[in-house]
C-alpha cells in the first residue's frame, strides 16, 4: 500500500477533513487506485477553510509547486461569490480566468511550464450552494427515507431549531444518515460503504473532470 506522498508534484485541494474523505472515497467507487505507485496520484490537501483555499499566497506558493493543482470549494450561498473571488486572486497572478465557470469543471494554465489548474465548484459550478447538494444528488433514487428527512427538517425549523434555513438540505442529511444501519457515518464512510451512490450525472461530470486534471 503506498498513498500519495506529500512530495507528489500533483495535488489536490479541499476546504476541510470531509470534501477530503468524501471525494477520495468517491474516486474510490469509480475505480480509481489511490494506492497504485505505478500512477501519479495527487496529495490529497485539507486547508482548513474556503478562506485559506482562496488564500493569494497559499495559491502563489502551490501554483509554483505542482505540476498539476486542483482546487475543490464550494460556492457559498448569496451574497458570496467565490468564483469571483478566486478569478480576483488567479489574475492578480497573471493568470486569465473567466466570468464563469465551466460546466463540465474549469482547467486553466499554471505557472509552471506545461502545468495545469483545474477548479470545481460545488456543488456543480452552475448552482449557488455546498457539497452537501452535491451529496444530495447521491442519495439513491426511490429513497423512501430521505423526502421524510426533508419534511423532517423543516418541521424542526418550524418548531424553532436553530438550524439555519440555508443549511436545510445539511440538516436533512444528516438526519437521513441519522437513520441507517450504522448512524450518524460521515459522508466518506457513507460512500464506502454504499449508503450513499456514486453515479448521479454531478459526480460522473466531476469524475471525468479529475482524470482531466491529473491524466
Amino acid at each position: 500500500m503506498s498513498p500519495p506522498s506529500p512530495k507528489s508534484p500533483y495535488r489536490l485541494m479541499v476546504e476541510g477533513p470531509d470534501d477530503k474523505h468524501t471525494l477520495v472515497h468517491l474516486l474510490k467507487r469509480h475505480g480509481y487506485d489511490w494506492d497504485d505507485a505505478t500512477i501519479k496520484r495527487p496529495y490529497v490537501e485539507d486547508v482548513g477553510g474556503v478562506e485559506k483555499l482562496l488564500d493569494r499566497t497559499l495559491l502563489s506558493t502551490a501554483l509554483k509547486t505542482h505540476d498539476r493543482l486542483a482546487l475543490v470549494f464550494d460556492a457559498d450561498l448569496p451574497p458570496y461569490n467565490r468564483w469571483h473571488q478566486l478569478k480576483t486572486c488567479l489574475e492578480q497572478l497573471n493568470i486569465a480566468v473567466p466570468d464563469t465557470p465551466e460546466p463540465g469543471g474549469t482547467l486553466l494554465p499554471g505557472l509552471r511550464p506545461n502545468s495545469l489548474l483545474g477548479v470545481w465548484v460545488m456543488p456543480d459550478n452552475s448552482q449557488p450552494g455546498r457539497i452537501e447538494e452535491f451529496i444530495e444528488k447521491l442519495v439513491p433514487a426511490g429513497d423512501t427515507l430521505w423526502p421524510h428527512a426533508r419534511a423532517t427538517t423543516t418541521d424542526a425549523l418550524n418548531q424553532g431549531a436553530p438550524l439555519r434555513h440555508q443549511d436545510h438540505v445539511k440538516g436533512a442529511l444528516h438526519a437521513w444518515l441519522a437513520w441507517q444501519l450504522d448512524p450518524g457515518i460521515p459522508f466518506g464512510v457513507a460512500l464506502a460503504s454504499k449508503v450513499l451512490g456514486h453515479d448521479s450525472p454531478e459526480a460522473q461530470r466531476f469524475v471525468a473532470w479529475f482524470h482531466r486534471c491529473f491524466s
